[in-house]
């Protein structure tokens, strides 16, 4: 198995085993603590943005995807957005961690991954 893939399966356990043990978070007393907030990609901070950015063949495949809905400017931009997995609330670390996880696959099946990816930790739609 190659290096990256290794490194990109461990960032998608570490994700899983983070969004598992976020979900009910406790203190010393009890009390349960808030979860981590959910943000669309959107509105990631730009480092963020940059180091979760999908493949450009990712985002050509989406872009040709949702050309194929015609002239309805909602339409597309929905479809696109659903493509990319804009469409989702996640945590700041799913974003990141789930590119890392597609990271070695190139248009529909990273955009297929991440998305399936997101779902899997807990992201929602928005």
């Amino acid at each position: 198995m190659a290096k990256h893939t290794i490194l990109a399966y461990s960032f998608a356990l570490l994700a899983v085993c983070l969004g598992a043990s976020c979900a009910t978070p406790t203190t010393i007393s009890g009390a349960k603590e808030p979860p981590l907030p959910l943000v669309k990609w959107d509105d990631l901070p730009i480092e963020l943005k940059k180091a979760s950015a999908p493949p450009y063949s990712a985002i050509s495949y989406c872009a040709s995807h949702a050309s194929s809905q015609g002239s309805d400017s909602a339409a597309v931009k929905a479809d696109l957005a659903e493509c990319l997995s804009a469409d989702l609330l996640a945590t700041r670390g799913s974003f990141l961690a789930c590119h890392s996880a597609a990271s070695g696959l190139e248009g529909k099946a990273y955009a297929e991954q991440r998305r399936k990816c997101l779902i899997q930790s807990g992201a929602k739609p928005g």
